[in-house]
């Protein structure tokens, strides 16, 4: 898998700003409210969220840091 640091600066820049739009898009599929607390979200140093297209599909995934 391809990291971000390893795509062109465009690319970089069109992953960075469709960040907003996926935590919308899966807020709506989640049913338009998410409620978490916030240690849940800072336990998340070990972890990456991976993302391909194939299709017209994305695919998220958490997976480890290596």
């Amino acid at each position: 898998m391809t990291s971000i640091r390893d795509l062109s600066y465009e690319h970089q820049m069109v992953i960075e700003a469709m960040k907003s739009q996926l935590i919308i898009a899966l807020v709506r599929r989640l049913g338009n409210k998410v409620e978490m607390p916030v240690a849940e979200i800072d336990s998340t140093g070990s972890s990456n969220l991976t993302m391909k297209a194939v299709d017209g599909v994305f695919t998220f995934e958490v997976v480890k840091k290596r």
